[in-house]
């Protein structure tokens, strides 16, 4: 659909456009962009919070510079975004191993299994993980280690590489307590790593290659390995890129698991203080609210650099040479300030190797070009890298063993589907576990912690749902409302860029996209002021208003393009008619667009749901508390109830549980097709 253009003369028959947008600008005027600007002006100010507040200029900043613990923060975030970035791949193999089954009801179900786990909130993971796996006494990790004999051997390894005793005989691992180990514990968590998200997503693009594709390759003999990277991963390298940056730069700007699994003084010795927990720890603990601002500017530039850097990745090839030699020098200068510092150079150095113009170096040292060494290569190796067609011989002889079922072929079928059902069950083991706990009193889970034991201990459900249900009434209520506003502005907003081109349109949009760059945490002590000055704090409204503001954005680039998909033609006759704009979203953009409003409706609700960073903030009366906050004070009492505590994460997860149930197929639906897109 092309934008129907308006001009100035046309305006005053158009006025009422400008209303679509204005619900859109209210939010994030308020609630985005001045807590943005209001972090800029005390970031110059040694600023309490309150009634202190001293112009230092730069100051801030340069005392960053020289902070350990600055650069020790981005140092840690940077090392669990490769982590993570290893931890793409079970889920990318879990991906391709369900698309390459043959029967169509086997690949619906597991598509349906790996829904489940996406339903349970994602604190909830966290802190089953903290409370049951975790544990140094009982936990059930350092229970695996003893029960196969593994912890020996990790004994062996410390004695023999030097790690220091952190594996003694005799002496159960502290995970979360040893500050050799913290860092270790929050890569390991949430084993074997296949995120429901992810896989649904490389599913969604797998399903668009054509089974003539297979059929073809199938005659060619081509392997399993071969097809996977002649056919499929091509297909979903733009999707995994994506995924990866957008998992480095969510890394970077996370303060959320890590204060779940380590709090706010981010461990033992602080060993896995990230960036946003360092900003949150100077801000409510230190009390330098401007310190905290600097770095919240800080970090917005290392990600809106992070997303600057991954664009002109992916458009390298179509810059002018111009563009090219400014964003290397860039890149090098950019390296060059922590190198001046000495840290991060395991960062700078390949920044600075990054940046030199290798074309020209290659060039100037009269070195052979680099695709006929790429040839010369891959001749030296036989041509591996190159899809050779069989014989026909050959080819009869793959048909028939298909036709025949080989035991090679029944031997990967084997491990193909149990790959795929032990990642459930790693999926599932958590929820077993919450739910057989949920039943047991303390003793029963001392004694038999993963076996179902009796007597039931029914009474755990109602001393719990005392604990939990007014919070959990509270949250039910934040997210249904903020979910309802955001679905309302964005659906209006997404007409407003899609459907017209009016004065200030462009400016408006590049408004609303930059705000996807700039991590919301970043404005967390200007925003958490802007609150006070308002009177709203411990109150469930700031909730819901910054629940909507920020919601928005992603909202309105995702609807924004299934707006622009719609037929012109529909709309030129719905004004033929006589309707208005209002109408219109009415009649036929909401009707059109229902899968993918109720798959954002559905992911803003969930994301809402596991929001505890600001309510832990921001509200203090113990009735207005969101259920995930209370959960995490639950979880962090010295004593413990087990089942009631357990009882209370199933209580949690049961509105999401619900939703998704009743919206599924919609879900699903609209997933495909915004993965497609």
């Amino acid at each position: 659909m092309t934008p129907k253009e308006i001009g100035l003369r046309q305006l005053r028959y158009h006025w009422e456009i400008y209303l679509l947008i204005i619900p859109t600008l209210l939010l994030i005027g308020a609630f985005s962009y001045f807590p943005a600007g209001s972090g800029v002006l005390h970031s110059l100010y040694r600023w309490n919070g309150a009634d202190i507040a001293e112009w230092v200029g730069v100051q801030n900043y340069w005392d960053l510079l020289q902070s350990a613990e600055f650069w020790d923060s981005f140092e840690v975030a940077f090392l669990l975004g490769f982590w993570n970035v290893v931890k793409m791949i079970p889920a990318l193999a879990v991906a391709v191993a369900i698309h390459r089954c043959r029967s169509d009801r086997l690949r619906y179900l597991y598509r349906l299994l790996f829904v489940v786990p996406m339903v349970i909130p994602g604190l909830v993971f966290v802190l089953i993980w903290r409370s049951f796996f975790f544990e140094a006494t009982t936990g059930y990790l350092n229970r695996f280690l003893m029960s196969t004999h593994l912890f020996e051997a990790l004994c062996w390894l410390d004695r023999t590489l030097a790690w220091g005793g952190v594996f003694t005989p005799g002496q159960l691992p502290s995970w979360l307590g040893d500050p050799r180990l913290i860092l270790t514990s929050c890569v390991v968590w949430g084993f074997p790593w296949v995120g429901s998200f992810a896989v649904l997503t490389h599913l969604a693009k797998l399903e668009n290659i054509s089974k003539s594709i297979y059929e073809a390759a199938e005659i060619d003999g081509v392997s399993w390995w071969q097809k996977f990277t002649k056919i499929e991963l091509p297909l979903m390298a733009g999707s995994i890129y994506i995924l990866l940056v957008f998992v480095i730069i969510d890394t970077v700007r996370d303060a959320g698991t890590i204060l779940a699994l380590a709090g706010i003084e981010g461990g033992p010795g602080g060993r896995v203080t990230v960036p946003a927990l360092f900003m949150l720890r100077e801000a409510f603990i230190n009390q330098m609210m401007g310190k905290a601002c600097a770095v919240g500017i800080v970090l917005t530039a290392v990600v809106m650099l992070l997303h600057k850097g991954s664009t002109t990745f992916m458009e390298w090839k179509n810059l002018s040479p111009w563009s090219r030699s400014t964003t290397r020098v860039v890149i090098a200068l950019i390296a060059l300030v922590p190198l001046a510092f000495g840290r991060l150079a395991i960062l700078a150095v390949p920044a600075v190797l990054l940046a030199l113009p290798w074309p020209r170096l290659w060039r100037l040292f009269r070195l052979p070009p680099p695709a006929e060494l790429l040839a010369k290569v891959r001749k030296w190796m036989g041509g591996l890298a190159q899809i050779a067609p069989r014989s026909g011989a050959e080819r009869r002889l793959v048909e028939a063993t298909a036709r025949g079922r080989s035991p090679r072929e029944l031997f990967l079928r084997g491990i193909k589907h149990g790959y795929i059902w032990f990642v459930l069950s790693m999926a599932f083991l958590p929820l077993y576990l919450m739910a057989i706990v949920t039943v047991k009193d303390n003793q029963q889970f001392y004694e038999f912690p993963a076996q179902v034991t009796r007597p039931y201990h029914w009474e755990n459900l109602a001393s719990s749902w005392q604990a939990v249900a007014p919070t959990l009434a509270n949250s039910v209520f934040i997210c249904t409302s903020a979910t309802a506003i955001t679905l309302g502005a964005s659906v209006c907003a997404a007409y407003f860029f899609a459907r017209l081109r009016a004065p200030l349109t462009t400016f408006l949009w590049n408004a609303v996209l930059v705000l996807m760059m700039l991590p919301s945490i970043a404005n967390l002590v200007p925003l958490f002021r802007l609150l006070a000055d308002f009177n709203l704090l411990n109150t469930l409204t700031a909730l819901i208003l910054v629940s909507s503001a920020g919601g928005q954005v992603v909202a309105i680039f995702v609807l924004r393009n299934f707006v622009a998909d719609i037929p012109q033609e529909m709309f030129d006759a719905a004004e033929l008619d006589g309707a208005s704009h209002f109408q219109q979203i009415r009649t036929i953009v909401i009707p059109q667009a229902g899968p993918i409003l109720g798959t954002v409706g559905v992911m803003h609700f969930v994301n809402e749901w596991n929001n505890f960073v600001l309510p832990l903030i921001v509200m203090r009366d113990h009735d207005r508390l969101p259920v995930m906050v209370q959960l995490l004070r639950m979880s962090g009492e010295y004593i413990k109830l087990w089942g009631p505590l357990m009882a209370g994460y199933g209580l949690a997860s049961l509105p999401v549980v619900i939703l998704f149930f009743f919206s599924m197929r919609l879900f699903i639906r609209g997933l495909a097709e915004g993965a497609v897109q």
